[in-house]
């Protein structure tokens, strides 16, 4: 038990040592005087004492020192216990309460049967006297290189006379020298060291030792590499050396295992020559010998030999913020020095994969070069501009997530003299293959003296690199103004060094004047002769100046001026201009204008135009708005055009820009190819909030021409209480070109609980004419009364025409929209006209396929505008403004028996039509086909080959819905599906999954809480009806590519109708490269290839799963 004891205590212990700091040694005082005082007490008491234990055997502390131990009930037990003093070589040791400061120092630890003896002595053997209260002194040799102790005297043994000593001479040696540990005064039976130190190239053939007088030859032992001792006989001695040559075993970096331990911070270096690790003298790193430790190392000038493990430990990294030498790193030189063997140089080598490998040193250093580069740029700032990088609430409106700075920092790795290819350079962040030093990577901000900024001007700003990211940004308050140039330098974990090319950095007054700034030497010249300004500079200009003769605030854009950019992040903006009250925009009261002039085809991208500005679209000029916020009012002159969210290089839609003050289309003037929405009431007007806005997003005053596809909407319903109007057209007449579409939607009422929807369109005296289409829906609502269509005075003479009033409800006695409002003359020959419905509150609206979502979907559902030919006689429908409800002018209902075009998804051809009026539930309204009536139609028809086509009504008597089945399904038992027939198409549409199922009495019974047509159908014709449905739930593309940070819709296929669907599940297959929601958007976040992943579950309960490979650029 005891045994174990002492060996948990000596672990716990060697765990305490660990974790302690080392302590430092303590010289005792005087040794000699305190010695005397030992020796002088114990004379005092050698009549009285016992004899010393003499069975005295001693090992190496783990601490350091020797170790002399007794068990507990041992005469030595109590030996140690009464220990007073330990003098060596005549110096007295300290004594000491903890066993920790014993080492290779002047103390010494008496306690619990242990006696621990630090070696701080030179001279080795040494004498050490140890003297115990009530005990004789005993004197011990102790000798340090094997830690043993031999009794030299105890107290019986000393007398009045001096014990004899004798001399230890040393031959004369050749090829080497001999070192004695004493040559006089040497007591019998001390132990003696003999160091042998050969010549180069020269190793130990014999060390011998014989008495001088008899001859007799002394036993003597090699206790490690060239050291001897021998234990002094009672004589003189004399020691003989004799040294051989020897040729040095070669080693060579073949030999060499070079590993890392399992955490990667020591290099292992292995050796195939046995005990070669054991045989190393030295190590030298680049002309530098380091040091060896006798523990692990944690940084540079230091290695451990693990003479267990044949191999050499080096730190693969440095623990310490500021090494006075680094750890090892590729291209150090290493020189390794081993007893018996040659001269061992390499040369470490570590790859631009991270592969370490040692190679023969050819003068060299390290063969790879790092290098850095940065791209991108950093829009300009303003002096004062606040969170350059960050979040913002900047003077020109509004809280906004900034980041200015489009900067990448790339690197490259390759063999020294080589430049890199493109191949070469990766972006240097966290998935970077070089291994950067975050703590030695620095940006520097210079002014740019060349192009005038005084050297002593001060930036303001500190340049942000982490090595998670290889963004270059920019922190700080711009302070000077003037043009800076900003750099880096960086450092990997082998010490390579680099630095980048300079990138401008432009800090304005913020005083500039968009006159001074517009002028050419500003822009940036297309092959194709045409300028860009990109980006504006500064980024925010209130002030106009004028290059108009004869005007104030008044800026001409130069010609050939064909892009304008804010930035190029969607979201963040350029301002042009300040904000001023709505009232003075509305009195016409603006003080700065920009005119586009005769030959200029400006797009205007990323920018803000605040309400103090009027454009003026000049005859010839053209203006497109792209991801643009206009504040203020754009006028069109004759001859100029306007387009909105539409990219004409690629022929399509986009979305992002908005318009929340007016477009005003005078005569002459030009709309092309424009999505024009309005956020008049709900996006503040710079810093204010004073606008509620119900007036048209565009006025059309005179002749206005519309050319390709032209959608507008209003906006939500402000504190007016009534949705924006689209679309107002005056005085003069609309035309719409061969071809071209113009889709108008009152502003919705859906913000506020009671407000009432918009009018889609508004004509005063005026015609809308021409071979195109005109759709007109008025703005739906919540609980207020739903919006117009058309309404005014004035004649529509399209190739077609589309007008539907908004649907309503019945919780506050609503009103619902009208198709037609007023004295409007409709001449079209394609027509849809009809109101809207008044439906139950909390039933969907059922013309929600025909809203246009504006900044989701960049054009309206431009396949749900149907419309059917009409009658010469019905194609004038005079000018009463009350179009009916049928939904298409001039087509007649017939419930009694009639030819069918198969669209009820039967091939019955015979239909007959009864009434019957249904019963309200809290459910719905339930109907029952019973069968007597069955059995009447069918005995009046001679056939069972028959439709029953039930029209169920409402107690006011109007139709609540139809629902159509064969007779010959009308079966005991039988179950039966029901659908949906689309009243325009005459398409099915699934409706649930449910089975009808026809009762014994041969009836069937069934609740409805929607409207419309519905029809029963056998398992037979609803599977056939379903699959072919199922064949519609497909995407238009399987894979397709978008740029980084930009989004894009699942491509349904126009085929699918929504109202089969149950739902949609959307799945990324890698979430760090796109992001879908919900409804389909997708959104990608950086550059890879993905898959999107749509499982649709129809209303029948089947399932199907798209998928599309999305490749993010």
């Amino acid at each position: 038990m005891r045994s174990r004891w002492k060996k948990v205590t000596a672990l716990f212990m060697a765990a305490v040592l660990v974790l302690m700091p080392q302590v430092s040694s303590v010289y005792a005082a005087n040794g000699s005087e305190q010695n005397r005082k030992v020796q002088t007490q114990a004379a005092g008491q050698a009549g009285e004492e016992k004899e010393p234990p003499t069975d005295v055997s001693a090992s190496s502390y783990f601490l350091g020192g020797f170790s002399i131990n007794y068990y507990y009930g041992t005469e030595g037990y109590e030996w140690i216990s009464k220990i007073s003093g330990v003098s060596i070589n005549n110096h007295a040791w300290e004594k000491t309460g903890s066993s920790f400061n014993i080492g290779n120092n002047n103390y010494y630890y008496a306690n619990d049967g242990y006696l621990h003896i630090g070696e701080g002595f030179e001279t080795n053997p040494a004498t050490c006297v140890i003297t115990a209260d009530g005990y004789k002194p005993l004197t011990l040799s102790l000798d340090k290189t094997n830690h043993s102790a031999t009794v030299v005297a105890n107290g019986s043994e000393s007398g009045d006379g001096e014990e004899q000593t004798y001399e230890v001479s040393v031959d004369e040696t050749v090829n080497g020298s001999i070192a004695l540990s004493a040559t006089s005064g040497v007591k019998a039976g001390s132990k003696v060291t003999v160091t042998a130190t050969p010549d180069s190239h020269y190793t130990v053939d014999e060390i011998s030792v014989r008495g001088t007088v008899s001859g007799t030859k002394v036993e003597v032992n090699n206790t490690s590499a060239n050291i001897y001792t021998f234990t002094m006989p009672k004589e003189d001695v004399t020691v003989t050396g004799t040294f051989k040559e020897y040729t040095p075993e070669n080693v060579t970096i073949d030999g060499i295992k070079l590993e890392t331990d399992i955490f990667g911070n020591t290099w292992y270096m292995k050796f195939t020559n046995a005990g070669y690790a054991a045989a190393v003298t030295d190590v030298i790193v680049n002309d530098v010998s380091w040091e060896a430790k006798a523990y692990s190392v944690s940084g540079g000038g230091a290695y451990r030999k693990n003479a267990e493990e044949n191999r050499l430990e080096f730190a693969k990294m440095d623990f310490s913020s500021n090494p006075t030498i680094p750890a090892l790193k590729s291209g150090d030189v290493i020189t390794i020095k081993a007893d018996g063997y040659t001269d061992l140089t390499f040369k470490l080598v570590i790859d631009n994969d991270g592969k370490a490998t040692l190679v023969e040193d050819d003068g060299k250093g390290d063969p790879y070069e790092l290098h850095v580069k940065i791209d991108g740029s950093f829009e300009a700032a303003v002096v004062g501009q606040k969170d350059y990088d960050g979040v913002s609430s900047a003077s020109v409106g509004g809280s906004s997530s900034n980041k200015n700075s489009a900067v990448k920092v790339y690197g490259a790795l390759v063999e020294k003299d080589t430049e890199p290819a493109d191949s070469d350079w990766e972006e240097l962040d966290n998935m970077s293959k070089i291994n950067l030093d975050g703590s030695k990577c620095s940006v520097s901000i210079v002014p740019d003296t060349e192009n005038g900024t005084p050297k002593d001007s001060d930036s303001g700003m500190e340049g942000v690199y982490m090595t998670i990211s290889s963004d270059l940004t920019l922190n700080g308050t711009p302070k000077d103004a003037g043009q800076y140039l900003i750099s880096i330098t960086i450092a990997d974990d082998q010490g390579r060094t680099a630095t980048s090319n300079a990138l401008p950095f432009r800090i304005y007054t913020g005083k500039e004047t968009l006159a001074d700034q517009i002028s050419v030497k500003n822009l940036k010249q297309y092959e194709s002769g045409l300028y860009a300004w990109d980006i504006m500079e500064p980024w925010v200009i209130e002030n106009f100046g004028s290059n108009v003769e004869g005007q104030e605030e008044s800026v001409r854009v130069p010609k050939d001026l064909e892009a304008w950019f804010g930035s190029h992040e969607s979201g963040t903006y350029g301002y042009l201009g300040y904000d001023i009250p709505w009232k003075q925009v509305v009195a016409n009261h603006i003080p700065q204008t920009l005119y586009i002039p005769d030959g200029c085809n400006l797009t205007l991208t990323n920018m803000e135009v605040l309400s103090s500005v009027r454009i003026v679209i000049e005859k010839g000029g053209k203006l497109t708005l792209s991801d643009s916020v206009v504040q203020g009012i754009i006028e069109v002159k004759e001859g100029g055009t306007f387009s909105m969210n539409y990219d004409a290089y690629s022929g399509t839609f986009t979305t992002g820009a908005s318009v929340c003050g007016q477009i005003r289309m005078e005569d002459g003037a030009i709309l092309e190819n424009a999505a024009i929405y309005s956020h008049t009431n709900y996006l503040a007007n710079g810093n204010t909030a004073d606008r509620s806005n119900a007036e048209a997003v565009v006025l059309a005053n005179g002749n206005v021409t519309v050319k390709g596809q032209v959608f507008v909407e209003g906006d939500s319903a402000g504190s007016e209480g009534i949705g924006q109007t689209a679309l107002r057209v005056q005085n003069g007449t609309l035309t719409l070109e061969e071809g071209a579409t113009l889709v108008t939607y009152g502003g919705d009422g859906t913000v506020n609980l009671y407000s009432e929807g918009g009018h889609a369109l508004e004509l005063e005296n005026a015609t809308i004419t021409g071979k195109g289409k005109l759709v007109a829906i008025g703005g739906y609502v919540l609980w207020g009364d739903s919006g117009t269509a058309v309404t005014g005075n004035g004649n529509i003479s399209t190739e077609e025409v589309f007008l539907q009033g908004a649907t309503a409800y019945t919780s506050n006695k609503a009103v619902p929209g009208k198709a037609v409002n007023g004295e409007i003359k409709i001449t079209s020959y394609k027509q849809h006209i009809a109101d809207g419905t008044l439906l139950v509150t909390g039933v969907d609206d059922s013309l929600a396929n025909l809203y246009w979502k504006t900044g989701i979907h960049p054009v309206p559902p431009l396949d749900q505008f149907t419309t059917f030919p009409v009658d010469d006689g019905s194609k004038d429908n005079g000018s009463t403004g009350d179009n009916g409800n049928s939904g298409n002018n001039g087509t007649s209902k017939d419930n009694e028996s009639s030819e069918s075009n198969g669209t009820s998804g039967s091939d019955q051809s015979k239909i007959t039509s009864v009434e019957v009026k249904g019963i309200e539930k809290k459910s719905g309204i339930s109907t029952s086909i019973s069968a007597e009536t069955i059995k009447n139609i069918t005995d009046n028809a001679g056939t069972t080959d028959v439709t029953i086509k039930q029209e169920v009504k409402k107690e006011d008597g109007s139709t609540a819905y139809t629902v159509e089945v064969k007779a010959t399904d009308i079966k005991a038992g039988n179950d039966l599906k029901l659908m949906k027939k689309d009243a325009k198409t005459g398409k099915l549409i699934l409706v649930d999954k449910k089975n009808y199922t026809v009762l014994k009495d041969g009836s069937i019974n069934l609740t409805m809480k929607n409207g419309g047509d519905y029809v029963l159908l056998n398992s037979t014709d609803a599977k056939a009806a379903a699959n072919e449905i199922k064949k519609t739930v497909k995407a238009t593309k399987s894979s397709t590519n978008v740029k980084q940070k930009k989004t894009t819709e699942f491509p349904w296929s126009n085929k699918l109708n929504m109202e089969n669907v149950e739902k949609i599940t959307y799945t990324t297959s890698k979430k760090s490269v796109l992001a879908v929601n919900k409804n389909g958007k997708i959104t990608a976040k950086k550059k890879g290839t993905a898959k999107v992943k749509a499982v649709v579950t129809l209303k029948d309960g089947t399932v199907k799963t798209v998928t599309m490979k999305v490749k993010v650029k």
